[in-house]
């Protein structure tokens, strides 16, 4: 683990590649490792039943292994045995891909990829054995890493392998929750949405900007004025760019109300909501709305941001009956 990462700048990557071209994967540091299987194989894993409560307490879940999935647990923690310079610090076994979080305490005399086929190929082989085969046909696509270069990184990787499964669990309960939606019309822009489509259905949207020259004062006037709406129904709509607009936004959330965010982050094939994020579109309480955009996302700046707080004011402005006729009609934008 680097002592002092603070001045570290994460050069570019190119999008295909899997492996950090930047990065001496001999060194010692923390790494995220996510594999997922070929399509059609044996469960690794199924969720156990559990009651509510425990899901809303964000209390581990452990999987119930099976066959093929305990005989994979049984190589993950003999990965230190056979390659000593090797630490898992966590993992996790889910119906089709794992998660582990491996440490190189040692500089290795080969890349980390190399030290791991071995762990990879054993599971093959176990997969293999369980089918009746005569040859070995691989299990896992090729694995993808994040290197943690901080002790943050770290943290918020150990806390997203744990949450895995209550994830997954509260993903099927509620998919109405976290549904895709692609090429939305909402006033005169296209949108892509993800999360509660409802909330565009409620009686009060409240678009929530703070204006840079305002005196310290106007802008605790204006932080009670929004917690006051809240009190009385209203839901937010905002970027959240200034330190104040996300503050204005976290007192919705301590209220328990919902909160409808602009963004310029790509909703992906694999994107998944995270941390708090997931929790609220757990409890149905976010909506998160992106600019349509078919070209690769650019860096975001000032007009860029400008342009989402005027989207917030015009879809607040719309009239209820239009935005219950949008959600009423999406059909097949949903994913």
């Amino acid at each position: 683990m680097p002592e002092d990462s603070s001045s570290f700048q994460k050069p570019k990557i190119l999008k295909k590649s899997r492996r950090a071209k930047f990065h001496d994967y001999s060194a010692i540091g923390y790494y995220h490792i996510t594999a997922s299987v070929i399509d059609n194989t044996i469960p690794l894993s199924s969720m156990p039943k559990v009651d509510f409560e425990s899901l809303k307490s964000g209390e581990m879940i452990i999987p119930d292994h099976s066959e093929l999935g305990e005989l994979i647990r049984n190589e993950i923690r003999s990965i230190p045995k056979y390659h000593p310079k090797l630490t898992i610090n966590r993992f996790v076994i889910m119906p089709d891909h794992i998660h582990f979080v491996v440490y190189v305490k040692e500089r290795l005399t080969k890349k980390l990829g190399n030290e791991l086929n071995g762990f990879f190929g054993a599971c093959s082989r176990h997969y293999s054995k369980l089918k009746g085969l005569d040859h070995i046909e691989t299990l896992f696509h090729p694995y993808h890493d994040n290197i943690l270069f901080d002790k943050v990184q770290l943290a918020r990787a150990v806390r997203y392998v744990e949450d895995n499964p209550r994830r997954l669990i509260i993903k099927r309960k509620f998919p109405q929750l976290f549904k895709k939606y692609l090429h939305i019309k909402i006033s005169e822009w296209d949108f892509a949405a993800y999360g509660n489509i409802f909330l565009l259905r409620a009686i009060r949207i409240l678009p929530v900007r703070i204006h840079r020259r305002w005196s310290e004062r106007e802008m605790i006037e204006y932080e009670n004025q929004c917690r006051i709406e809240f009190e009385n129904g209203a839901v937010p709509i905002s970027p959240a760019i200034h330190t104040i607009e996300k503050k204005i936004l976290s007192i919705a959330m301590d209220l328990h109300r919902p909160i409808i965010k602009l963004t310029d982050m790509r909703f992906g094939e694999k994107f998944k909501p995270s941390g708090k994020d997931f929790d609220l579109c757990a409890a149905g309480q976010l909506l998160l709305l992106a600019p349509y955009n078919e070209k690769e996302k650019q860096k975001s700046g000032y007009k860029e941001f400008h342009d989402m707080n005027d989207m917030a004011l015009a879809i607040s402005n719309l009239p209820i009956s239009i935005r219950y006729y949008i959600v009423s009609f999406l059909g097949d934008n949903s994913f």
